[in-house]
This record gives structure tokens, sequence and C-alpha cells, in this order.
């Protein structure tokens, strides 16, 4: 199979830049511990493993589980870890009759695919196949009421976390879901390493109010059943550290030292190509049309870091054996992809990351990547995917430089360690949306609602904001309090932190047909009005968004042919470096600027589309439902301040912000939607309480909700960051991420720097840019306006730059707006009483002394 496709890339005129060679590994087995042997489930083993021994890691995880230890399994891919919670699961459950069993799987498509295992083993205990039930949301989702009969009648339940909070925690009154949490003994963490970042917080918590209920419901002093925990992964950091800060509870780790089972000769090839975009597609599309005329079949998975880029992928190949894979299905496409998968009818398939975890395919032989996979965690997840009972190859196909330009090679991004998992649990967004979720269960179950339960370790900060989340919440809250609404396990979902979630719906009548859901943010950038939308290898195009209550449809027409479209982005980065904005302790200064991890507000917005070069911007179409969409929020950055005359010239800028992003991103594992840069378009918010542009810094910020701290490493460690920039400039012969030059002016610059006692005293001065200019809000935008009644909805005449009334001598910002109040007339407000709501809103820059108005630069 090797030459085969060495041949392949031969026959396609491909470089092969670089191999690593990971050698096959004999098993190691030993007998099974004593109390599993003995127990009620010892026939699972007997029945499943030949000669009754297992491998090393497996018994030694079995006997600190039969111990009652919590234990989290940290082994490679295809090294049987499902077996040892399965097998101890049953354990339990013929152990304690009266006990039950919940499977956290993070996809859908992982409780597809363990679903028939869980049954088959079932079957083998005893227990019987309708002992297992699987509980799933979505369109074509369990029906409610099918859900309390599944969780009365199953031992086993399997659900996404997602489902436990959307549904199990809402209804955590009812009597049945009463009994079923009082009921558990063991809860089970597959794919751990998934649980960090925005889903790992907002999951952190969750799993807390479940302890919390449970101790609730099973109060000690009584014959209560412990809740014991099995987490299990391929690729984690640490694994003891991040499973008690995901769970408040502490771990055993049974890890890749004692790991013995056997592996299937891998070689992985970087491969030279393009990494993204058109021409990288289409260097994929070519591979596959060549795997596919091979005399014999060899079953392939090509992994794209773009769900679109998968849909027009599969499109070109035209093969109806290859089918495309992405979050946002709904369940009968994914189902109907996954039976083909395992029963040998696809040839290949080609996927998001959606498919990365704990697929199993014996006979899947090769593994494609267009580019880098944006971390470690992701490489080795995805090598995983082939190879399992066979020898198999991995292609990245990539630039000559995509592994030099990161200070790495080949072999040492594939040696070194996994990055660690990132956790930040202080966000007060997230504690405010669990303090809301929270206070609904407690009230439900009879207890006092303003207090955090006992025996749950709860993170700092947390109790103080559950005291006050039902009201009297200081008014930063507000945003966030209305997406919750009544309804906060809804409105608040695991995968998204204060933003709502989208619906893609086709048809513009009625209720439609679902296609499937996204983030808010991912609809900015792909189901923008006029976009063309790809599904399921199909072309859409996007006719209207529909706003409800807590609620937003996007709605398309099915069109073939419809031309690739590209969304005309616009960003707004506000930084404040005053004591008020700087995080304490987190500020650097030298001769010619500073370094500082400081608060952010961030506005992303889309302000039409472009087909090939033509633009199409919405100001200018005559349809209403073409128009302006946005998302405005708060959030943590490092800022990078460099006052030499090299750090003027924009492609610097450009090139320092991106390089620092991509780098970080790479070394900590963030995924990519969740940090970003400016270069551009950055105001700072002086102490006067303008926004002024400033045109001599860089911002590196978290683009989620409130923030998590992920650029913080990069405060803590940024002259470890250079020097990695400086490396990736000389391994790559000048092509590194940042070029030689300019990596050699920031190593210079970042010796100047030192630690500053305290705060600066003010803001820092503001560069001349081309005259005196202010952020405002531009004439005819509708933003909230607060006085004494509130905060009321109102247009925007015009902005006025006057002294004020009440400190004589200082210049202030103040706002006329159409007052119907006021017989029709204008009134006044100062800037700091008004705040962007809705769409129907933009930033400009305006300069006070000409009444001239500038919109924007577009993002790139």
């Amino acid at each position: 199979m090797l030459d085969a496709i060495d041949r392949v890339i031969a026959d396609l005129g491909l470089n092969i830049l670089d191999t690593v060679e990971v050698p096959e590994r004999p098993e190691t087995r030993v007998p099974v511990p004593k109390r599993i042997a003995e127990g009620p489930a010892a026939r699972v083993i007997s029945d499943t493993i030949p000669g009754g021994q297992i491998w090393k890691h497996q018994a030694q995880a079995l006997s600190d589980l039969s111990r009652g230890g919590n234990v989290v399994v940290s082994t490679g891919t295809a090294s049987g870890k499902s077996l040892i919670f399965q097998t101890y699961a049953l354990h339990l459950l013929l152990t304690d009759p009266g006990s039950k069993v919940l499977v956290f799987y993070p996809l859908r498509a992982l409780t597809n695919d363990q679903l028939n295992s869980w049954k088959r083993l079932a079957e083998t205990s005893g227990l019987g196949r309708d002992s297992v039930g699987r509980i799933y949301g979505g369109v074509g989702g369990v029906p409610m009421a099918e859900r309390e009969k599944i969780i009365e009648r199953s031992r086993i339940v399997l659900m996404t976390p997602d489902v436990c909070q959307a549904w199990l925690m809402r209804t955590v009154s009812k009597p049945k879901v009463k009994k079923f949490i009082e009921s558990l003994s063991l809860l089970i963490l597959d794919e751990a390493h998934v649980y960090e970042s925005v889903l790992g917080s907002n999951t952190a918590f969750l799993l807390r109010r479940l302890m919390a209920a449970k101790r609730i419901l099973s109060p000690r002093g009584t014959n209560a059943r412990r809740l014991q925990i099995i987490a299990a992964t391929a690729t984690i950091d640490a694994p003891a550290q991040h499973l008690e800060n995901l769970t408040g509870v502490q771990f055993k780790v049974v890890d890749e030292a004692a790991n013995g089972a056997p592996r299937s000769r891998r070689t992985i090839r970087h491969v030279e190509g393009p990494e993204s975009g058109q021409e990288g597609k289409e260097a994929i599309v070519t591979i596959i049309d060549k795997i596919c005329e091979m005399a014999e079949r060899h079953r392939f998975i090509s992994f794209v870091d773009s769900r679109q880029g998968v849909e027009q992928i599969t499109i070109d190949v035209d093969n109806p054996a290859v089918k495309p894979y992405r979050s946002g299905y709904e369940h009968d496409d994914r189902t109907a992809i996954e039976r083909a998968l395992h029963n040998g009818t696809l040839h290949g398939v080609v996927s998001t990351s959606a498919l990365e975890l704990g697929i199993d395919i014996a006979d899947m032989e090769i593994g494609i990547n267009l580019g880098v996979p944006q971390s470690r965690k992701s490489f080795r997840q995805r090598l995983g995917r082939v190879g399992r009972a066979m020898p198999g190859i991995f292609l990245v196909v990539a630039p000559a430089n995509a592994f030099t330009r990161f200070g790495e090679t080949l072999a040492s991004y594939y040696e070194s360690s996994v990055e660690p998992s990132y956790l930040y649990l202080g966000n007060r967004f997230v504690q405010f949306a669990h303090a809301r979720c929270l206070q609904d269960e407690m009230e439900a179950l009879g207890r006092n609602s303003g207090e955090a339960p006992g025996g749950v370790q709860w993170p700092e900060g947390f109790p103080d904001i559950l005291s006050v989340a039902r009201g009297g919440y200081p008014r930063e809250f507000d945003s966030i309090a209305r997406v919750g609404g009544d309804s906060p396990h809804i409105n608040y979902p695991l995968r998204q932190l204060g933003e709502i979630n989208v619906e893609i719906r086709q048809g513009n009548q009625g209720s439609g047909t679902e296609l499937g859901d996204m983030a808010y943010i991912q609809a900015i950038r792909e189901a923008y009005p006029g976009a063309t939308y790809l599904h399921s290898g199909s072309a859409y195009v996007v006719n209207r968004w529909h706003s409800g209550f807590n609620k937003l449809e996007v709605r398309v027409t099915q069109r073939k042919n419809a031309p690739p479209t590209r969304p005309i982005l616009r960003k707004l980065v506000t930084i404040d470096l005053s004591s008020q904005g700087i995080i304490p302790g987190r500020f650097k200064e030298g001769g010619k600027g500073l370094l500082a991890e400081a608060q952010v507000q961030v506005n992303e917005k889309v302000d039409g589309y472009s087909i090939g070069n033509t633009q199409h911007r919405y100001s200018e179409s005559t349809n209403p439902n073409m128009s302006r969409k946005q998302r405005d929020f708060r959030t943590t950055g490092v800022v990078v301040k460099i006052e030499e005359d090299w750090f003027s010239i924009p492609s610097v800028r450009k090139e320092v912000a991106e390089g620092l992003r991509d780098l970080l991103a790479r070394e900590r594992s963030i995924a990519p939607q969740d940090i970003d840069s400016a270069h551009t378009n950055i105001a700072l918010a002086t102490d006067a309480g303008l926004r002024k542009p400033i045109t001599d810094v860089v911002v590196i910020y978290d683009s989620v909700y409130g923030g998590l701290h992920l650029t913080e490493n990069l405060f803590d460690e940024f002259n470890r960051y250079i020097e990695r920039l400086s490396l990736g400039a000389k391994l790559s012969a000048g092509e590194g991420i940042v070029g030689a030059e300019t990596s050699d002016n920031l190593r210079q610059w970042a010796q100047g720097l030192a630690d500053a006692d305290g705060f600066p005293d003010s803001q820092p001065p503001v560069p001349p840019a081309d005259g005196n200019w202010l952020l405002v809000f531009k004439p005819g935008s509708l933003v909230g306006v607060f006085s004494t009644g509130g905060m009321q909805e109102r247009e925007i005449v015009e902005p006025r730059y006057i002294e004020s009334p009440f400190e004589p001598g200082k210049m202030v910002l103040y706002y006329s707006y159409q007052d119907p109040a006021n017989k029709g007339g204008t009134s006044f407000t100062p800037a700091d009483a008004t705040e962007p709501v809705g769409h129907d809103w933009e930033w400009v820059w305006w300069n006070p002394d000409t009444g001239d108005y500038r919109e924007l630069e577009e993002s790139e």
C-alpha cells in the first residue's frame, strides 16, 4: 500500500519533503485483576479477549477503579480505553442492580459509533441490549416524551454534555429524572481532552451542578451511591490536573508508560503543496481522484479545517463513494454517512475535526490532511484514524516551510509533548450563565437558590455571582442576561458563550426544513445574507436572517451552480490601557513602548459579499433582507505597543500580529476561532472617555465573549515566542511567519521591557493619525440610550464634541438623537450613556474639526 501511494504522489509530480516512520510495537498482556476476574462481569473479558488476559494498562486501570478511585486513562489511540470503562461499568451494574451509568461523549458522532459496542457487551454480560439507551438532540433527535422512558428503563445512558445541559438538568425536578440522578454510580468522560476552552469551561460548571444535584438527591448518612468518574483520552497534558480542574475531584492516572497495546506501523509524509484556499482544495481533490482510480481499493479519510472547504472538495470529487462530514448536519444525514463508513460502502470521507475523535474504522489505511493540523493533539487524533488494524500512511499536504516557519521539523512536531488543555473558570460571564442555571435547579429541588450547594468545589468568585444572578447584578451582565431569558439551560449552549445559536432552514415560508445549526460567529463568516452556503454536497443561497426571541434562523434556498462568495468584513478593536483596563500584574514597559494584558472590546461585522472581484454591499441593495450583521463583545487580550519607525509600516504590524497569533494558537492548542488579532482599526479609550485611533499597536485577543485568558501565555512568555519567531525565520530561509528583519527588530525591542510597578499613571499618548479623529456612532445608527426610564432605542442624528457642562475646560462627546418624547425633535445624551444594540448601527471615524467622516478599513 505504501508503494502504491508513493506512486500516486510521483504520478502527480508532488515532492515528498520529509518522512517520519512510527514503528510497530508489540503487545504486553497480563492477567485480569482479581476483583474483576472473580466478579459478575468476568464473562465480558473472557468472551471478548482471547485467553482472558488484557493489556497492561487496562489491568492497571481496572485495578485502580475496583478500589473506588477516580481514574483518567491517558494512552494512545487504539489502545482499548473503551474496554476499560465498559467492563468496569458492567461490573458495577451487575454488583448493584439499582445503579446506573451516564456516559458523556463530546460529539454526537461518537455516541452513534459507540452505541453498538455498548449494546453488544451488555448482551454478553447478561444485562441485555435494551439496558443501553441513547439520548440526542437536534433535528431528528429523541423526542421529549421518549427521554424519560429511556432513563427509566436503561442502566447505561449515552449522551453529549449538551443534552445534559439543555434537557436533563432543566427537568431535574421530574420524578424520573431525580431517580436517575440519584441512581448514578458512575460517570464516564470519553475523549476528555476535548473539554477545554469554551466547551471545557462550560462543562466544568455543568459537572459541578450535576454533582450538586446528586448530593442533594443522595444525602450522606443513607445508603447513597457515591459517584465515581472515569475519564479517557489519547492526547492530554497533565491529565490529573486537567481532570481535577474540570470536575473538582482528584484522579489517579494510567498513562502511556503503562501502555501494553500493540501498534501497527505508520508512515507520515510531508508532501509539498498549498495549505489553504482554492489551490489547497484542488490539491486534495487531485489526490483523492487518484486514490479512487487505484486498481486495489484503499480506504481513506481526508481532513480539512473548513466546513465549506469539506463541502466544495466533495462536490468537485463527484464520486458517490466519497462523502463530506462536518458538524451541523441533521441526524439522518450523519447516521447515513457513519453507517456507510462502518459497513465499507464508502471509499472515503472528507471531514472537519468532527471525525478525528474515537471513530474506529479498522481498514482505514490512508489519511490526508490539508495543511498542518492546528495542534499536536489534533494531529495525533487524526493520525490515529489510520493504521488501526494494518499499516497506514498519513499525508500532510503543506508548503515547504510549513514546519520550519514555526521553528520545528516534522519529526519534532510529532515527537513533542501535546499542548496543555486550557480551562478558565474565572470568566464572569461563564459563571453568570451557570449561576442562572443552578438557581433554577436549586429551586426545583427545594433548596436556597442564592447559595452555592456544599460538597462541591466551586471556582473562586462563583458564590458571589450566584447570589446576585437573579437580580441586582452589575450592568456588565445585561446582555448575557437577555440571551438567557427565561430558559437559561437552552439559551446558554455549552459550545458558545454569550451568543445565541443559529438554525439553518431551507425555504422562506413556514417552518421549512432544518438543515443544521452553527455558532453565531460562524454564521457571520459562512451564512451572511447573500452567501453561497454549502451543505451535504449541495449549494444554497442565504436569503435572509429571521430573528425571534432568543432564536435566530437563517433561511436558504437550494440553487445549482451558485458562485462562491466571500464576506466583506470589518473589525474594530478598542483597548483600555488605564489602571481600570490593564489586568493587575500584567504590565511591562520600556523606553519605546509597552506590553500588557488588558480589557478589549471587539466589533465584527459583515457589510456585504464579493463574487470574484465584484463587491455587493448591503448599503447599496434595495432588498431589506440584505443587511449588515455584526457581533460586539468584551474580552481580554495582549497589547504590544512599539514606538519605533519600523513598526509604523502597516504590513509589518500585520506580520507581527498574525505571526504571534498563529504561533500562540499552535503552541497552546487553541482553536483558530477562539483567538484573533488586529493591526489596524484599533481605538484607544482615553482618560476623557473618548475613543481615538492608535496606529503603533497590535492586539492578540480572545475571540470569546468575556475572554478566557487564552492569550495570557503570550504575555507570560513573550521573549520565548519572539525567539521561536526568530528560529522560524532562520530555519525557513527567511520564509517564517515573521521575516528575519522583523523578528530581529522584535527581539531587540523586547530586551528593553521590564516589569512595571503598579499601573501606568495615565493612558499612553495617542500618536497623530491625520488629524483629530474620534470613533463615533454613524448618523442614522439605532442605539440604546440610557435615561431615568431605562434604556430606549433611538436614532443618532449626529455627534457633538463640546465643553463639559460639569467640568469647564474639558471636552466631551455627546450625541443628538431623535426623541419622540420631545415632540419629534432631538435630545442630547453623553456618549457613555449609549450602547450598541441589534445590527442597525456602525462605527465610523469622525473629525470634529472638519466634520468629515471616514469608514473603517476592511479586514483582510
